[in-house]
């Protein structure tokens, strides 16, 4: 009886010491049971961050728009959201920067107490101004380009008047003789 009780102290001890059944694992050299892993999307998020540290920004986008593409998680589809906008608006053509408003927008919708809603705000403000002003750029253009097709109109339309002017008065001319 003194023996069996003084297992049971024993193993007690050692269980208390080394913190459960992974302290006693790691006693006997087993490997311990793997805990949650990382999901994909926080990996995913993770190997984005590092393409961006090394200037990688096609892999970089690659990677957040997995990110995104996935069911969304607090903390990291937010922030993968705001980075892959930033990323959209290195586009000067105006396509990447729709993108870029639409993914602000969803940011804005999806998670709108989220940190980087707030700080993407003044962004999506200027993207919405920079639109607004290639749209009228692009107005301004058309309105040049039918000014000067009206100006040659014009000036066509005045040689006419002319030439006419010139047809009546040798009308005239000919009339009195």
């Amino acid at each position: 009886m003194k023996f069996e009780r003084g297992i049971a102290a024993l193993s007690l001890a050692v269980l208390t010491c080394t913190g459960g059944c992974a302290g006693v694992g790691k006693l006997f050299g087993s490997k311990p049971a793997p805990t949650a892993a990382i999901p994909d999307r926080e990996h995913d998020f993770s190997t984005a961050l590092e393409y961006l540290r090394k200037g990688k920004e096609q892999q970089a986008r690659a990677a957040l728009e997995r990110v995104v593409e996935a069911p969304p998680l607090g903390g990291v589809t937010d922030e993968a959201l705001f980075r892959l906008a930033l990323l959209h608006c290195n586009d000067d053509g105006g396509k990447d920067t729709a993108r870029a408003r639409s993914l602000l927008e969803r940011l804005k919708y999806e998670y709108p107490k989220s940190l980087w809603t707030h700080q993407a705000a003044p962004l999506a403000a200027y993207l919405a101004s920079a639109g607004t002003l290639r749209d009228k750029d692009r107005e301004i253009r058309t309105l040049r380009q039918l000014n000067l097709s009206l100006s040659r109109d014009n000036k066509e339309l005045h040689q006419s008047l002319e030439r006419l002017k010139s047809l009546d008065k040798e009308l005239e001319q000919r009339i009195r003789r």
